[in-house]
């Protein structure tokens, strides 16, 4: 391959990351609006479609429920 071609999908390869980072970062903080009672319909909702479909958002779910718990229990965790 040419230099300017790999110049060309090196560029490619790092707007189509940065576009990720950008709609994970939005996802994340859509997420993190949803009230208790509405993640738990949400998590509900989710299993009716397979885990390959939703895995994203149930690691986005899973982090945000472990973070919770992280600062209402300091100590789990902690060595």
């Amino acid at each position: 391959m040419i230099f300017a071609a790999r110049i060309l999908v090196a560029r490619a390869e790092a707007a189509n990351r940065r576009t990720a980072r950008k709609r994970r970062a939005e996802l994340v903080r859509e997420l993190a609006g949803y009230a208790a009672a509405d993640r738990c319909d949400f998590e509900a909702m989710l299993d009716r479609y397979p885990p390959g479909v939703t895995r994203e958002l149930r690691s986005i779910l899973a982090r945000q429920y472990m973070a919770a718990e992280e600062a209402r229990f300091p100590a789990i965790g902690r060595g």
